[in-house]
């Protein structure tokens, strides 16, 4: 048996990538021949990966092939024509209205993204989903055979040691909310603002928010981001975004964490809330998207956007023990159900079956 997985590009610390990764390592572990094949990659990852270019000179026709889908790419035409044993693991498309007035190029790529779905239908023994939100929008597309198997990531990269002097920068007597993610409209940032504003205000002035993501993909939306904390009187010391910093300091960042705050419009899987469970950070959420399926009552989720309750949700989080103490526990369960639900050798025997 030999599996080969594509992506359009592999990233550093990517959700997608390192999930590729993951099931990779895994494969070898068990003696089968893996390959990741991608149209790009970080000039860090050129070692993990085959260009496509150069794999098209030499494509193996007995493999399987399984495509992750989240962006458009050149990789749809190859799967469309690919007369072998394919599967494909979707991870979401972030509507395309969520750009608009911040990047016409990402309406217009999310609108491809779409299109490219569809066209990919009919072309899959099976179509993994890896949340039920993210299934539900396979099937409405007429997927066949199509099942769910969650973002999978070796939780022991976790166990890693920290960098001392990223978290020495930040610990001090402030409490810290944290978010991490990409540094998109619809991750909804502001609102994370709105509700750090309103906390230091009336409730404590010793309060950080950290936001770890990058901040290089749409920077329109993160120089609103950087006006709007002005207005709001917010300084560097207030809000800190980290921009896209190694494994080693974003282990610091959750290690300073006291509550994790998603304010989060649209998310497929949302893996930091499964990191926060892993660190016992506890969860305050917007109930969107695939958020409340990830968590599984393991966080406090609120359905209004209302900056004032919101904050009172953090500071219930922050000061009341026994409730702290709850949600560690509750952490401690869903992180063992996540374990055994994104055991790789569930996902290597869906394969089999084909």
């Amino acid at each position: 048996m030999i599996v080969e997985q594509f992506l359009p590009t592999l990233h550093y610390g990517d959700a997608v990538g390192n999930s590729a990764l993951s099931f990779h390592r895994f494969l070898e572990t068990k003696g089968i021949e893996s390959r990741i094949v991608s149209i790009t990659c970080d000039e860090c990852m050129k070692d993990k990966t085959t260009p496509f270019a150069v794999y098209k000179e030499n494509m193996n026709p007995n493999s399987l092939k399984i495509l992750h889908f989240a962006v458009p790419s050149e990789l749809t035409d190859f799967f469309l024509t690919d007369a072998g044993k394919k599967a494909m693991i979707y991870h979401n498309i972030t509507p395309p209205h969520f750009f608009v007035n911040y990047s016409e190029q990402l309406v217009r790529l999310t609108h491809e993204g779409r299109n490219h779905l569809e066209r990919l239908k009919n072309s899959f023994a099976i179509a993994i989903a890896d949340s039920n939100f993210n299934a539900e929008e396979l099937r409405k597309l007429e997927f066949k055979n199509v099942t769910v198997f969650p973002l999978a990531v070796n939780l022991a990269d976790y166990d890693a040691p920290h960098n001392p002097a990223y978290y020495n920068l930040m610990k001090d007597e402030r409490k810290n909310i944290i978010f991490v993610g990409r540094i998109s409209p619809n991750k909804k940032i502001e609102d994370l603002i709105k509700v750090l504003f309103f906390y230091k205000k009336y409730l404590s002035p010793s309060i950080r928010l950290i936001v770890a993501g990058n901040t290089n993909t749409l920077p329109n939306y993160f120089y609103a981001l950087r006006d709007l904390a002005l207005r709001f009187r917010l300084s560097p010391e207030d809000i800190v975004f980290t921009g896209h910093i190694p494994f080693e300091e974003l282990l610091s960042v959750y290690r300073l964490g006291d509550v994790f705050l998603s304010m989060s419009e649209h998310e497929g899987f949302c893996l930091p809330l499964m990191e926060s469970s892993y660190f016992r950070v506890p969860v305050v959420a917007f109930d969107a998207g695939a958020v409340s399926e990830t968590l599984d009552g393991s966080g406090m989720l609120f359905m209004e956007k209302k900056s004032d309750a919101v904050a009172g949700l953090v500071e219930r989080v922050l000061v009341d023990e026994p409730l702290r103490e709850k949600l560690h526990s509750l952490q401690a369960v869903r992180i063992e159900k996540y374990r055994k639900d994104s055991d790789p050798g569930k996902l290597l025997a869906l394969l089999k079956d084909m």
